[in-house]
């Protein structure tokens, strides 16, 4: 089990990459129902090209992949 800043230290060796991949619209880190921690990849579709280019686990993190949309800045 990672610990919160082994996570975050995943992520951000690897959220520039992640974010330049198409449809991939966030990176961030939480908790699963467990208490372990997940690399949450937000993505603005369900299309397969998008879903398919995405890692299952980053580094022994696993990933969850949340659909939610482009974010935009207010």
């Amino acid at each position: 089990m990672l610990s919160e800043e082994e996570a975050s230290t995943i992520k951000r060796r690897h959220a520039t990459r992640l974010l330049k991949l198409p449809g991939v619209s966030g990176v961030g880190i939480e908790k699963d129902a467990a208490g372990n921690y997940l690399l949450v990849i937000h993505i603005d579709s369900d299309q397969p090209e998008v879903v398919t280019g995405l890692p299952e686990q980053v580094e022994g993190l696993p990933v969850r992949l949340v659909r939610t949309g482009p974010f935009r800045k207010l």
